[in-house]
């Protein structure tokens, strides 16, 4: 007689909250190596010193998407950390607009979500018609 325990205040269960906690453990340590190896390979080209003007073109447009890509990774480590530290707090899997459960499938498919489907709906639709409404757009 094996009884399954209840989900808790976020309505996950413990394995659901383990198996979350893992996947951004195991993420934190990937963007983590990318960052270090991208800023590395980063620096050992200098647009400068190639002396051809078009190759000079190419590097620059080169390193201004590895600046890009380099930028996302570190805002995604950010959310990552930021999820970490919620299951120290307690609160992971609440959203932050409304404390209520964001949902194991959302949280499967992002695990460092910061709100529910239905709330960053909302929050996404108050922005298009703020930015609608600004003069000159």
């Amino acid at each position: 007689m094996s009884a399954k325990k209840p989900a808790s205040v976020n309505g996950l269960t413990k394995t659901q909250m383990e198996e979350l906690r893992k996947e951004l453990e195991k993420k934190r340590i990937e963007l983590r190596r990318s960052i270090s190896k991208r800023m590395n390979r980063d620096t050992e080209l200098d647009p400068s010193e190639i002396i051809e003007e078009l190759d000079q073109a190419t590097a620059g447009q080169h390193q201004d998407v590895q600046l890009r890509i380099l930028d996302k990774e570190v805002k995604l480590l950010r959310e990552i950390e930021r999820a970490l530290a919620k299951f120290e707090k307690g609160e992971y899997g609440l959203c932050e607009g409304t404390l209520e459960p964001i949902g194991y499938a959302r949280l499967k498919a992002r695990p460092w979500a910061r709100y529910s489907v239905t709330y960053k709906e909302e929050l996404e639709r108050q922005q298009r018609e703020q930015s609608t409404m600004r003069p000159g757009r």
